[in-house]
């Protein structure tokens, strides 16, 4: 199919280089791109940038599916100064796609991307799509980096109110979240559609396969039982409990390999983990570039993490989730986080702990023994990433949102 000839600007402060970017923003794109013309401004981390050859690879893929890649430099210091530069560059670049290239779609990915789109929006004609993310303003706070009733909190949920009163569209990523938009007190026409789409996995790359047997010997897990974690171990990812989790289980099972796949340090990780009661010899801390995550992934026979449960949580999905589900590796969760916990025990493709003491670890043995006798949970595991998070389907409602906002006037492009 070819391009209709709407124009549409996607705003990301996640980095397309970024395995999380790669995933959950160019997999979208490059199927979107086939009906609309993508313009995509992104912040891209200095570490990434550096490495020329993984640039130059992104620049192949995004022209070849015909999108117009804008990349600026993401700063993290000094904190609130540096994103608000961040930000006037991104306004200043926006609305100058927004003049050149007759935008009729502005799709903010987050919070920061939407303080972007309004301002980029002021003058034209176009459409904002609130791709919300979660409730990044109360996640700032349950993580101790802003004070409710502080200035930034303050000025951050004047804005939040003209995101939603402003959007044309918006996007939660759970049903949780979306119920909890009345909470907020704010005022959502019932034109305005409210749509929950996950965070999705492309089906023909993360599958079941059997274990790699070159990266199985490689690593050493010959004739081993494979349960550990992938991506990030920190901010809102409970290091210490999942540690001493693992911890609990090396105790407890046979044969037992920890392994964990990750770009965070792995010195630092190696230390943390042996101190939470992980053997040395039965931890296998590795990297992959994203490319080569379902090779990695399929190597685990149950793959676990835990989140900070909090309200701010409620509109969180996790993109491990659907990567292990898709590759039918049950999962050992935490609850309270999103849609995640009734996902798993409705689909009866993992273990959820209610609560993350010593007392519930062991409780939660036999679940997890049971869960690895299980002959018939890698096909659950698939078929539930088939119903829930195939990006087709994702792309599928993005598609039609797109349809809906080309089809209707914009409201009140900058409210007061």
């Amino acid at each position: 199919m070819s391009p209709t000839g709407t124009h549409v600007l996607y705003v990301s402060y996640d980095g397309t280089l970024e395995p999380l970017g790669e995933s959950q923003v160019v997999n979208y794109l490059t199927r979107l791109a086939t009906d609309y013309e993508i313009t995509l401004l992104s912040f891209e981390k200095p570490q990434d940038l550096s490495d020329h050859v993984r640039v130059a690879a992104m620049e192949r893929q995004l022209r070849a599916s015909g999108i117009t890649w804008i990349c600026l430099r993401y700063h993290k210091s000094p904190p609130v100064f540096s994103t608000i530069f961040d930000i006037a560059r991104g306004i200043q670049t926006a609305r100058r796609a927004c003049r050149d290239r007759a935008i009729r779609i502005v799709h903010a990915r987050g919070y920061v991307p939407a303080l972007v789109a309004l301002f980029a929006r002021r003058t034209s004609a176009a459409r904002f799509l609130f791709d919300m993310r979660g409730f990044w303003l109360d996640e700032k706070v349950e993580a101790g980096h802003w004070r409710v009733g502080g200035l930034l909190y303050r000025v951050g949920k004047w804005w939040e109110r003209r995101f939603f009163r402003s959007a044309d569209a918006i996007v939660s990523l759970t049903t949780a979240g979306a119920e909890a938009f009345p909470t907020l007190g704010y005022e959502i026409p019932e034109t305005v559609p409210v749509v929950v789409i996950p965070t999705c996995v492309d089906l023909q790359r993360f599958k079941p396969t059997r274990k790699d047997p070159e990266l199985v010997a490689v690593l050493g897990l010959e004739a081993k039982l494979v349960v550990g974690c992938v991506g990030t171990m920190s901010n809102w990812y409970m290091r210490h409990e999942m540690l001493l989790y693992l911890g609990h289980l090396s105790r407890s099972l046979e044969s037992l390999r920890v392994l964990i796949v990750t770009r965070e340090d792995h010195a630092a990780l190696r230390r943390d983990a042996v101190t939470r009661g992980v053997p040395h010899a039965a931890l296998v801390i590795t990297q992959a570039a994203f490319a080569e995550m379902p090779r990695y992934t399929s190597l685990f026979d149950a793959g676990l993490f835990f989140i900070r449960p909090a309200l701010s949580k409620r509109g969180s999905a996790a993109t491990k989730l659907a990567e292990f589900l898709a590759c039918g590796v049950p999962i050992i969760i935490n609850d309270g986080v999103g849609d995640s916990g009734a996902i798993v025990r409705h689909h009866k493709v993992g273990v959820v702990l209610p609560t993350l003491n010593e007392e519930a670890f062991a409780r939660s043995l036999p679940q997890v023994r049971a869960l690895l006798a299980d002959s018939a949970v890698r096909d659950r595991c698939r078929g539930a990433a088939g119903e829930l998070f195939d990006i087709e389907r994702g792309t599928d409602r993005y598609r039609a949102l797109y349809q809906q906002l080309e089809s209707g006037a914009p409201r009140g492009s900058f409210p007061s």
